[in-house]
């Protein structure tokens, strides 16, 4: 980095001020992980509260190290020469790496797709088995999928004119996040008692603290600032207007989503739904990613008020499936991430895709008059990263299975998995 040589120059200035915008963006994207863990805490019951906080801790400590040993040198190593498009191939433990703060901003999105996959899996599996799938996710399945789509010479990020674009992760974060969680909660099973065991009917568990899920929802709408702005990786040329349009748009987005589907549940049903309400703003934070920078603040609201019905409808689509998935995790990260990363091909601006991509472009969305290039790059790039993440992740969890390492047994599970594996509950209740 020019700024290390202390020389004075504007140059030198600049990016000083680019890897201070870094590296408060990771800050905030970091405080996320605060967020999900209240968030899982508040959705499970108490006698699970403390095991979800463990996994939280073995998503962070051991991902972390992971991610720093083999992750990152997987997902951007020679990211600046075209010599494998599939895989990196160097700054493993970043030898010869000098770029920190951009290790640092990638580490925190790794750190967050990992811990989506504990929501999926919140009750009923063993926690030696969130240290094997973190390992996995960590070290192999994440970086590839981050070296496709982000890396310079990334085979998705060079098909077509503008190739693949996925700004801050609707598809790397939170696509990858979704499919594992999905593949991992469907072999597991339901929790005893989600379903009645006659008429297949779901049946409530419901969460020991409303208030702590969303703190923990707040949390992370507020680490989303650094999500979205962070990445620009900086604000000189130019990038300080992405930032600004990308925080704007992402707030309508969230907030579109979550007053569409307050309003409509109420309008159904006669009483307002928090957990529903709090699951489509975190939808439409998803949505927002990979769309924020470039599209207009009223496509912004379209594009919010549809991600309220692409959230309800996986959520409703998962239970007439039987799947149990405690945080709605996979229609949130899963469901809302496609539909963002859809969004990008039809509502792109030819303005705002060129101030991005710093080139001018005759490819942007569909609705603008830019064609389907740009719709159909999107599509290919999420099947084939749903397709990559769907194939490890069935091979693991069924290892696991196969091994009676994932799902804990019927009688702990009732117990809580707090008293089993975790050394006792979270609250000491007095007599």
């Amino acid at each position: 980095m020019e700024y290390l040589e202390l020389n004075g120059t504007k140059e030198g200035l600049s990016a000083a001020v680019d890897d201070m915008w870094v590296l408060n963006a990771t800050y905030l994207v970091f405080y996320m992980q605060a967020g999900f863990c209240m968030l899982e805490a508040g959705v499970v019951r108490a006698k699970n509260a403390k095991s979800i906080i463990m996994k939280s801790i073995i998503d962070t400590a051991i991902g972390s190290l992971l991610f720093w040993a083999l992750g990152f040198g997987l997902a951007f190593g020679n990211a600046d020469k075209a010599s494998n498009p599939v895989i990196g191939t160097s700054h493993f433990f970043l030898i010869n790496y000098e770029n920190l703060s951009f290790f640092a901003f990638q580490w925190a999105f790794c750190a967050t797709s990992i811990t989506i996959v504990s929501g999926s899996l919140a009750e009923r599996v063993h926690v030696t088995s969130c240290l094997v799938y973190t390992v996995v996710m960590s070290a192999f399945i994440y970086p590839l999928s981050a070296h496709w789509v982000w890396s310079y010479n990334g085979w998705l990020r060079m098909i077509g004119f503008n190739g693949i674009i996925d700004f801050s992760g609707s598809i790397v974060v939170h696509i990858v996040g979704g499919c594992i969680g999905l593949v991992g909660t469907y072999l597991v099973g339901p929790r005893i008692g989600r379903f009645d065991s006659e008429s297949g009917k779901p049946k409530p568990l419901p969460g020991h603290s409303i208030t702590i899920y969303t703190l923990g929802a707040f949390i992370i709408w507020y680490g989303f600032y650094g999500f979205n702005t962070g990445s620009t990786l900086g604000i000189s040329g130019g990038g300080i207007a992405i930032a600004s349009r990308s925080a704007v748009t992402m707030t309508i987005i969230a907030c579109a989503s979550c007053a569409t589907t307050l309003l409509a549940i109420k309008i159904k049903s006669g009483k307002y739904d928090v957990v529903k309400s709090v699951n489509s703003l975190l939808g439409g934070l998803v949505s927002s990613a990979a769309v924020c920078s470039l599209i207009d603040p009223w496509a912004a609201f379209v594009i919010g008020c549809i991600t309220s019905f692409v959230y309800l409808g996986g959520s409703h689509l998962l239970i007439k499936l039987r799947i149990d998935d405690p945080l709605d995790s996979s229609a949130i990260h899963l469901g809302c991430g496609i539909w963002g990363a859809l969004s990008v091909g039809l509502f792109s601006t030819q303005e705002n895709l060129s101030l991005v991509l710093k080139k001018s472009t005759n490819v942007y969305g569909l609705f603008f008059g830019g064609g389907f290039e740009q719709l159909g790059i999107q599509l290919l790039g999420i099947i084939i990263v749903m397709a990559w993440c769907f194939f490890c992740a069935s091979v693991l969890f069924t290892i696991l299975k196969k091994f009676h390492m994932l799902r804990i047994e019927p009688t702990k599970e009732l117990m809580g998995i707090d008293i089993d594996s975790a050394g006792g509950p979270a609250y000491q209740w007095d007599n």
